[in-house]
């Protein structure tokens, strides 16, 4: 009768090995492909999320102040956007300007910091404001002209996208 089992045989083959690293990597590569994507949608959340949530504190601040905290008409962002002033997260120098702490504990700033990518910009006049996220497509956003945060003023394609939060009229669909 034939033996199949070799007593000398005392290893893998090449092949074998090769085989095994090859299949491990392909289970590596898929599983930080998944891990990559739940990241990306954990930081649009958040920024949908972010922008969302200062609302209430812009509302109160103007209940106060009989006006919105004013950037002149200029763009003003967290430190991560430096093309529009990277601004603090607090105080008079922050990105909403004299809405942190009092109204708010803390501006927030985008979750992946540093990138080149979205950042969160302001603009006001006193009498209206807009936040957005700028370039949220950068980081994977997917994109919905029916989405409740969609900026008509910077649709997806353009490079210049954005979601935004605003006071009304002019700035939703003009600034």
């Amino acid at each position: 009768m034939f033996n199949v089992l070799n007593k000398n045989h005392k290893g893998f083959t090449l092949i074998e090995l090769l085989v095994v690293i090859g299949i491990i990597g392909l289970l590596a590569t898929i599983i930080t492909m998944n891990v990559q994507s739940a990241r990306q949608k954990a930081r649009c959340a958040k920024r949908r999320a972010d922008i969302v949530s200062l609302q209430a504190p812009l509302e109160a601040y103007y209940d106060a102040n009989k006006t919105y905290p004013n950037t002149s008409g200029a763009w003003w962002s967290p430190d991560n956007c430096y093309s529009y002033g990277g601004h603090d997260v607090y105080g008079s120098n922050g990105w909403i300007p004299n809405l942190a702490p009092t109204y708010i504990r803390r501006l927030p700033s985008d979750p992946k910091p540093g990138s080149i990518g979205p950042c969160y910009l302001y603009n006001s006049d006193g009498t209206n404001y807009k936040i957005l996220v700028h370039h949220p497509h950068l980081d994977g956003a997917v994109w919905d002209t029916k989405d409740t945060l969609y900026d008509p003023v910077r649709p997806y394609g353009g490079g210049n996208d954005a979601w935004m939060v605003c006071s009304g009229e002019p700035a939703c669909s003009s600034w």
